[in-house]
């Protein structure tokens, strides 16, 4: 069964579109591992895996490819990279996840009013754990998307590189 992205778990995303970039999905996945690999990134693992958006959608098979990369000591938080063509383009983009266990999400939700609200609540070192690990992998996947647009000859220098949520990754 295909791991599943809910939007009430999303804390952070970013986007780009390469123009004219359809057939180049593998190699974005492909030049992403190289880089993570390079970073030697402690506690961090990633593996390609097929992506739902629910239990239902799973099951009946309505999945899309991601490269699904976790942190053994943040394991409540999943960050899914996603590259794949839409016409003539390539849609790249990542999305950053929570994913309370159901006890502490309940105990979360009539304490503070959010599922969330406790897995938010890090120390000092968790979160700059997290802030590095996310940038890190935003810094990989973006290396990779520039020199996929290089090798078409586009110009990066007005590519969006930021994200606008939780982390506000640059």
């Amino acid at each position: 069964m295909a791991l599943t992205i809910k939007q009430n778990r999303i804390l952070d995303n970013w986007v780009t579109v390469v123009d004219n970039g359809a057939g180049y999905s593998g190699r974005v996945y492909d030049k992403t591992d190289m880089f993570l690999a390079e970073a030697q990134l402690p506690g961090v693992t990633w593996k390609r895996e097929d992506v739902s958006t629910g239990l239902l959608e799973g099951l009946l098979g309505k999945t899309r490819d991601f490269l699904v990369v976790s942190h053994r000591g943040l394991k409540e938080y999943g960050m899914y990279l996603s590259s794949r063509d839409y016409g003539q383009h390539l849609d790249c983009g990542w999305f950053l996840t929570v994913e309370p266990r159901f006890l502490k999400r309940a105990i979360s939700k009539y304490a503070v009013g959010s599922g969330n609200g406790m897995s938010l609540s890090l120390d000092v070192f968790d979160q700059q754990d997290l802030s590095a690990w996310v940038s890190v992998v935003h810094h990989a996947f973006v290396k990779s998307i520039k020199e996929i647009m290089e090798e078409l000859k586009q110009d990066i220098t007005g590519m969006n590189t930021r994200s606008k949520g939780y982390l506000s990754v640059w």
